[in-house]
């Protein structure tokens, strides 16, 4: 968790999306499906060969570990490599777990937030989400506009409890949260494995799973450092701008709500986002797949 450093002046022009403005706006259930697929398709950062352990299945409530081998059984050495995930890693150790904790960011640190919009940007999935969110009036056809845009909604600090601005979208749902003795978000893939790797991670059994062609989506609860979470959502195998692109075209087309959508081999599967107010702008409060 960070305070972002103020945007110059020259900013100021960063879209505001209105609740009221995106019901507005004409988006279908077909064309968010379409869409969806597609960007999945062409998700070409996903890390492929990924072996999962699946084991036993388990209820929500349940804190029986019904999995005594670890989810993941096999990650490719270069999974981390490629440009997009390597850049997520390098924000992992920029956040305080702690969502009632407030850091001051550091020049490297801003640096680092730039280098993963970047990286994120010059990828086709989310340039698509883009141009689609722009054909619907939802996004600002001025790419370095989007950018500050999505820095907002997703890196920018918000409180959510305790008038501590210690938290933000982006820490929330990819690498979680503890608040007290409780886990707030965590539906990164990425920060799930890296954590079970660490013995920071109990996976305890699953609930549900849906095979959406190279990624899966993993309904469970979890156990991490010792603090339980009852239900919890995780993709695996995609990448961050897939993740990304979806849940921010969700945030602007289906506010508050489940967003239908499909996956590359046409599977359907949603993601549920939702909105948070703080100081008059509109950040992303939570967002995970489902179904």
């Amino acid at each position: 968790m960070k305070l972002l450093a103020l945007l110059t002046v020259c900013i100021v022009t960063v879209l505001q999306v209105e609740p009221n403005a995106v019901e507005r706006a004409t988006v279908t259930d077909a064309e968010l499906k379409a869409l969806s697929q597609q960007l999945h398709i062409d998700d070409v950062n996903a890390v492929q060969g990924i072996v999962l352990n699946m084991q036993s299945t388990t209820t929500s409530g349940s804190t029986t570990d019904r999995a005594p081998m670890p989810l993941f059984s096999s990650v490719p050495a270069d999974a981390f490599s490629g440009p997009t995930i390597s850049a997520l890693l390098a924000l992992f150790d920029n956040y305080d777990e702690n969502c009632k904790v407030t850091e001051v960011v550091t020049a490297g640190e801003t640096a680092e937030d730039n280098a993963f919009l970047d990286a994120i940007l010059a990828t086709s999935v989310m340039q698509q989400a883009h141009q689609f969110l722009v054909s619907k009036g939802l996004a600002d056809p001025d790419i370095a506009v989007f950018k500050e845009y999505l820095r907002q909604i997703w890196l920018g600090q918000y409180n959510r409890g305790g008038g501590i601005e210690g938290s933000s979208g982006l820490e929330h749902i990819f690498l979680g949260e503890k608040d007290g003795n409780s886990i707030s978000g965590y539906h990164g893939w990425i920060k799930f494995y890296r954590d079970e790797q660490a013995g920071r991670m109990n996976y305890l059994g699953y609930m549900k799973k849906i095979d959406l062609g190279v990624s899966s989506v993993i309904e469970m609860p979890m156990n991490w450092d010792g603090l339980y979470k009852s239900i919890s959502s995780i993709s695996v195998s995609g990448s961050p701008e897939i993740e990304l692109a979806v849940a921010t075209v969700c945030f602007l087309a289906r506010p508050n709500a489940k967003c239908p959508l499909l996956g590359a081999d046409g599977t359907p599967y949603a993601y549920q986002t939702y909105t948070l107010q703080y100081n008059g702008k509109t950040y992303v409060g939570s967002a995970y797949p489902t179904y």
